[in-house]
């Protein structure tokens, strides 16, 4: 099978390439940058003519669609740029598959849900509806409802905090931290998945052979806040849990409204015969290993 990636040079996109290129032909487009020996095209996702061109003359069998404005604060503060590139690029490129009648997997996020209680046991399941606070979270939602619109033959694959080997994230810059000697601060009421990119790549691999269709929670089993992450890291490699600052969502005063939880549960991932990931605990673990 013949697989187009778009962010092929980000966290996922370089893990999914490394996955899915062991038994498929993978090529990538992305904003800029390159990645070792695959085939990456530069191209801006927002540009219709451009993105259905350059995707109808590559005649994927499976577009996979990761490339995203993800920075949350970023999204808030250009709604624009934020629907262009997280709505209307996943539209080019539902658009562009439907020439062929080519498969799309669109990769969403925890935040297109809203849950004011950090508290809460009980995960978002796929057929929940949406509820975003923030612009980040409306653009992926809309995303999400654009490529439905326009293609029979689509995945929505919803993920959250992803950490992996491929760029800095929280977990990798609070393992640096605290070996430096420094006080991560880790806020204790945002409470969502922590989910490692390599074991995320695996179960999307496994999910592009049924053809299953259809919208899928795909995350580490378990909730956590990011104190709570930073604790298990302690531990881990052997540090005092005192090292971590624990403070709430109000003493950052971030720029845009983030829910208190998005914890996902892939209710449908699990009736549909799939296997449920490990524990996040076991991922970050392997992850520090065999990375850090």
């Amino acid at each position: 099978m013949k697989v187009l990636i778009t962010g092929i040079t980000g966290l996922l996109g370089k893990e999914l390439a490394m996955t899915l290129s062991k038994r498929h032909e993978v090529c990538g487009v992305a904003r800029g940058g390159s990645f070792m020996d695959f085939d990456v095209q530069h191209l801006d996702l927002t540009d219709r003519a451009a993105t259905y061109q350059a995707i109808t003359k590559i005649n994927p069998d499976l577009v996979i669609h990761s490339a995203a404005m993800s920075n949350v604060d970023q999204c808030e503060k250009e709604p624009d740029a934020a629907l262009q590139q997280n709505a209307i690029a996943a539209r080019n490129v539902a658009l562009a598959c439907q020439r062929f009648d080519t498969e799309m997997l669109y990769v969403s996020t925890d935040y297109v849900f809203n849950s004011d209680n950090p508290r809460r046991t009980n995960g978002f399941c796929e057929t929940d509806a949406v509820n975003p606070a923030s612009l980040y979270g409306r653009s992926k939602a809309d995303g999400e409802l654009l490529v439905r619109s326009l293609l029979h033959k689509a995945y929505v694959v919803r993920v959250s905090w992803l950490f992996g080997k491929w760029r800095d994230n929280f977990v990798s810059q609070t393992v640096k931290m605290l070996q430096e000697g420094k006080t991560p601060v880790m806020v204790s009421d945002m409470i969502s998945s922590p989910t490692y990119v390599k074991d995320l790549s695996e179960a999307i691999e496994t999910l592009l052979d049924s053809h299953a269709y259809g919208t899928y929670h795909i995350t580490n089993n378990g909730f956590a806040s990011r104190y709570e992450i930073a604790c298990e890291i302690c531990s881990i490699i052997g540090i005092p849990k005192a090292a971590i600052k624990q403070v709430t969502r109000n003493e950052l005063h971030l720029l845009a409204p983030r829910p208190a939880f998005s914890g996902l549960e892939g209710t449908y991932w699990r009736l549909s015969g799939f296997k449920p990931l490990r524990p996040w605990q076991e991922a970050v673990k392997e992850f520090i290993e065999r990375t850090i």
